[in-house]
């Protein structure tokens, strides 16, 4: 009979528990966004933290917060297993634990106040966050705070009036702020741990903006003198939790967990060290694999052109070619040659990074990616696309020789037809993923997958896809995937990926 995860019953359970008196654990973090990412990455180092016996290690553990109503599961979770949960971590190196790290879970549409009181505590020292872009509430082309939201707007009213009934975490953090300078209390980090270039820059201009428009200059000097906003990388590919998650762990190690978290056993964290009053040991852990460094930038670089642009490339040409697990299509050495080569290609806008050898680093993504335990489904990979090619893939040519292009624009040419399709080349149907571009872009994808392509056509559907990069390289893009389009129509994707790899 499988054991349910929770305090009464870690001694019962047969994988590796917390060793550490969580009694004794303080509140020193407040993490806002309870997600699979946050409890396989930033939960995974704060509780090798608390297990590592270094001096204060104890008043780091977590007060977990949820602003959104769908986090009312979570909450439920939490609270039925005392904030324990189960991380499998699988591949070459699986390790599966329960994690202890949190010590309490607030769900904010039901308990704003303590949420308010947990960031202004004195005892808060580090507020961490994934709440992916969208939570910043910014205007995504301009990175400035979208004051004409509904949720911003409630939340400026509310704090007019004093009341801690807010919506969005900039919202609950200028409540702090306001706590916060009245009581005199300690300076304060603010740590994204989104996957978001600059996530730190991001959410500080959004919070400034916020300030000023909740406090005036005084509210704005206050947090701009008082707070840091460090940067940070992350990374480790971490699947949707399922039921058969749920189902491997009860069968094949006697564990009830509602929800567990299984992610590859890779784990990277790079972060930008500007802690004003102090931060966990995290690069003390987990054999050195965070890094506290003075310019996150580069490493930024790194993952968000080979890790995730490489993404979009697998996503995109695997579903077509037929497959719909990560590890699928990488073992069929079409697409795993391609996506090779599409590395080799975008490796040239890619700066020095520090103590990373790129030859190795490639070599290390393309064996995540083929790793058959966590068997990632490409349609995850594609979600919002347009964006994240124009993130991760567009800015690349601007660095990259017209020469090296190939790879990229079959990428793109990939994404075209993709979005053309309901079923892949081999007749099997498949949903696409959600994309709030794909409306205005289906038509002009349909459009141009008639034969014969012109470079006019291609030209029109990348500066609408792609309207803030640069014209000029959309124009050299254009005349490629020109190329490459009718080789894929006329061939399939597989003979096109192989005639750029």
């Amino acid at each position: 009979m499988a054991v349910a995860v929770c305090s009464a019953n870690l001694p019962s359970l047969k994988v590796t528990t917390p060793q550490y008196d969580r009694a004794k654990v303080g509140k020193g973090i407040v993490h806002i966004g309870m997600g699979g990412f946050h409890r396989a990455h930033q939960a995974r180092y704060t509780d090798a933290v608390l297990a590592s016996g270094l001096d204060g290690a104890l008043e780091w553990g977590i007060s977990g917060v949820g602003l959104m109503s769908f986090d009312a599961k979570m909450r439920d979770t939490m609270g039925k297993q005392d904030c324990l949960y189960t991380l499998w971590a699988r591949g070459g190196e699986s390790d599966i634990r329960v994690i202890g790290a949190h010590q309490e879970f607030l769900f904010a549409p039901d308990d704003h106040s303590t949420v308010v009181e947990r960031l202004a505590s004195a005892v808060t020292k580090v507020v961490t966050l994934t709440i992916t872009e969208k939570g910043y509430c910014s205007n995504l082309g301009t990175g400035d705070l979208d004051a004409t939201l509904d949720a911003v707007k409630s939340d400026l009213e509310a704090l007019k009036t004093g009341s801690t009934a807010l919506k969005t975490a900039p919202g609950f953090l200028m409540a702090a702020a306001k706590r916060r300078k009245e009581s005199g209390a300690p300076q304060m980090a603010i740590l994204s741990c989104d996957n978001v270039q600059a996530n730190g820059d991001k959410m500080k201009k959004c919070t400034l903006q916020f300030a000023e428009l909740a406090g005036g200059d005084e509210l704005r000097s206050y947090v701009e003198t008082a707070w840091t906003f460090p940067n940070s990388m992350v990374d480790r590919i971490t699947p949707a939790t399922n039921d058969s998650h749920r189902e491997m762990l009860r069968s094949e190690h006697g564990i009830e967990d509602d929800w567990p978290v299984v992610c590859e056993d890779f784990i990277q964290w790079v972060v930008e060290d500007k802690f004003p009053v102090g931060r966990p040991p995290w690069d003390k852990v987990l054999a050195g694999s965070c890094l506290m460094v003075e310019d996150v930038m580069p490493y930024e670089l790194m993952k968000l052109r080979l890790l995730n642009g490489s993404h979009q490339a697998v996503g995109f040409a695997g579903i077509l070619v037929g497959h719909r697990a990560v590890d699928d299509a990488m073992a069929d050495p079409t697409v795993c040659k391609f996506i090779e080569s599409y590395m080799n290609a975008v490796e040239h806008s890619v700066p020095e990074v520090p103590g990373v050898d790129l030859n190795t680093y490639k070599a290390k993504l393309r064996q995540r990616f083929a790793n058959v335990a966590i068997k990632d489904q490409l349609l995850r990979l594609t979600e919002d696309g347009r964006n994240r090619i124009e993130v991760a893939c567009i800015p690349c040519l601007n660095d990259m020789p017209e020469t090296a292009f190939p790879p990229v624009a079959a990428l793109v040419a990939c994404w075209i037809r993709y979005m053309s399709v309901t079923q892949d080349e081999k007749g099997q149907p498949f949903t696409k993923s959600s994309d709030p571009a794909l409306e205005k872009l289906q038509p002009l994808a349909v459009e141009l997958c008639v034969q014969p392509v012109a470079v006019e056509r291609v030209q029109n559907f990348l500066t609408t896809a792609f309207s803030g990069s640069d014209v000029r390289t959309l124009d050299l893009l254009a005349g490629r995937v020109a190329e490459l389009l009718p080789r894929l129509l006329d061939g399939g994707a597989a003979k096109m990926l192989a005639s750029v790899s």
